[in-house]
């Protein structure tokens, strides 16, 4: 028997599904979009940013900024993608829980 609860959850469930889906499928069309010349080195920033480890998550959005310098308009893209300002807020998360103890 199903409870209320449990279909509430498994609604969830599937809403968080769908949004990181949709990060990803974001990430991957701004991946798209950008020059080819820094397009392979770019996709495996963003594939870090989204499966790796945490340690990984810094080096990776420092390699992302620094590929993105110099195109108008791509760091404001990138910036703006979820999974971006994920890894951003985890790092300001971080460094602030280092100070505080």
């Amino acid at each position: 028997m199903t409870t209320y609860f449990h279909a509430w959850r498994r609604r969830q469930a599937d809403r968080q599904a769908a949004a990181w889906l949709e990060e990803r499928t974001s990430a991957r069309l701004a991946v798209a979009e950008v020059p080819p010349e820094i397009r392979e080195d770019v996709r495996l920033a963003v594939d870090t940013l989204l499966e790796g480890r945490d340690e990984e998550v810094e080096p990776a959005l420092h390699e992302l900024w620094h590929l993105l310098d110099g195109y108008p308009g791509l760091p404001e893209r990138f910036a703006r993608l979820q999974i971006v300002a994920d890894a951003v807020d985890f790092l300001k998360d971080r460094t602030h829980s280092h100070a505080s103890k």
